[in-house]
């Protein structure tokens, strides 16, 4: 959590917010690549913008989102908007994950009822009444974001801030969700360790086939391997060896190694986003 820690002769330091954190890694990125990851961001805010626009100007689509999105479930919906503020981290900061990473990309329909979700927390207010035109309050919300200086501004910064706010809050809801209990399908099975199960693209990068050594044992059921039987995989980075049934029970509970607990991408965006934050935490100290 944010807040402070006990350095020296009993002074205490503050911790970094999010905020710092993220502008302290973003200063590790080179100055020869900012200006292409703005015009990145600029790109994708405006698609998200235009695609915004065009549901509040067509009713019918604009009620078939919002449908979608009451439709379902709190833990749901709180797993939707932290894949959303996931992306903005992904996003903001490249090299923390590939160009196909799993949580970049959300279907059609769950795009739709993120971008209402989002600008329904945006447009709120505690004056608005339980029964409310949630596309004309929306609308106005827009229209004064749109006329406002930060609205209007066409630097850098304006490109990378709302990013840098996003990925900032996408740290603190996932402390939140974890607090809580809500929107996480992360799960601590018998035996312990992990934090959710790896993500099925990460899985199968991660396990490629391999030649086990005469009699090495699986770690994982601890039975011995056949050499050049077909059935043995390496797990990535770290290379541990496993039975392929093995590994596969283990990563649909767990995003570590059995082993040396090397890390895979997980399936749970907020255990996936705390995964990631420690890499950005590593990336703020020059690590």
């Amino acid at each position: 959590m944010e807040g402070s820690h006990s350095h020296g002769h009993g002074q205490s330091l503050p911790t970094p917010s999010s905020s710092e954190t993220l502008m302290a890694a973003l200063l590790t990125v080179p100055s020869t690549h900012l200006p292409s990851l703005a015009q990145t961001l600029a790109a994708d805010a405006r698609r998200l913008q235009h695609r915004l626009a065009f549901l509040l100007l067509s009713p019918p689509h604009f009620a078939r989102a919002l449908a979608r999105l009451r439709s379902m479930p709190l833990p749901a919906k709180a797993a939707l908007l932290g894949r959303v503020l996931l992306r903005s981290l992904l996003l903001l900061l490249p090299s923390l994950a590939d160009a196909h990473h799993h949580h970049l990309f959300l279907h059609q329909p769950d795009l739709d009822a993120a971008l209402l979700l989002l600008a329904m927390c945006d447009s709120y207010s505690p004056s608005v009444s339980p029964v409310v035109d949630w596309r004309a309050v929306i609308v106005d919300d827009v229209v004064a974001t749109a006329l406002s200086v930060s609205g209007l501004g066409a630097t850098p910064w304006a490109a990378l801030a709302p990013y840098v706010d996003a990925a900032a809050k996408c740290r603190r809801f996932a402390d939140a969700v974890a607090g809580r209990g809500v929107g996480t399908t992360a799960t601590t099975a018998k035996g312990g360790g992990g934090s959710g199960g790896a993500s099925y693209a990460a899985v199968v990068a991660a396990l490629p086939r391999a030649a086990a050594r005469e009699g090495e044992p699986c770690a994982i059921c601890r039975e011995a391997m056949v050499a050049g039987g077909g059935g043995v995989c390496a797990l990535r980075p770290c290379g541990h060896r496993f039975h392929w049934r093995c590994a596969m029970r283990w990563l649909r509970w767990r995003n570590t190694c059995p082993c040396c607990r090397a890390e895979l991408p997980a399936r749970d965006a907020a255990a996936e986003t705390r995964r990631l934050w420690r890499a950005v935490e590593r990336m703020a100290r020059g690590g």
